[in-house]
């Protein structure tokens, strides 16, 4: 049996989603969204950087930078939490099921296309946050994750917000 949504549930969050675009503290929320969704969110950033830009057209380039800094800063927040993750649990993991040489090979093959892995993850709809904790996990190289991050990000939401900006 499915059920329906209230009328006025649906204008009022309408209402506040036309609030949080007028607010002078949307750059902050677009922030904070972006950050929680390369660690943890199930969310894109997408629609939001994309309602903000057509909320406020000339301010297009900072939307998109304040979404590619907090996104990259979000995914070097989930490197770090599956570098940990492997410290604290994965070697015991690992260890524990005798998956030393598996384990081995798996990050030698990521490893050896760090970059494209991680490319591909701040580019496509795979969730970046996964790429991010699970580079971390291998052990990717850091510089190499930041790069790739801060490449792949401006590619994926600077067209994006380019194209919202074109298309108005």
């Amino acid at each position: 049996m499915s059920e329906q949504v209230d009328p006025k549930y649906i204008e009022e969050v309408g209402e506040r989603g036309a609030r949080w675009l007028r607010s002078p503290h949307a750059g902050w929320i677009l922030a904070g969204i972006s950050f929680a969704e390369s660690v943890f969110a199930p969310i894109l950033i997408d629609p939001f950087l994309i309602a903000l830009i057509l909320a406020k057209r000339s301010a297009w380039l900072k939307f998109v930078v304040i979404s590619v800094v907090f996104s990259v800063i979000g995914g070097l927040f989930g490197y770090l939490l599956g570098a940990l993750f492997f410290d604290f649990i994965g070697k015991w993991v690992i260890e524990f099921y005798h998956l030393e040489d598996e384990f081995a090979a798996i990050t030698s093959k990521v490893g050896d296309n760090a970059f494209a892995f991680v490319l591909l993850g701040a580019v496509t709809p795979i969730p970046y946050k996964l790429v991010a904790i699970a580079s971390g996990l291998g052990q990717l190289n850091f510089v190499t994750f930041f790069f790739a991050s801060v490449v792949g990000r401006l590619l994926r939401l600077g067209l994006v917000g380019w194209a919202t900006y074109m298309v108005g």
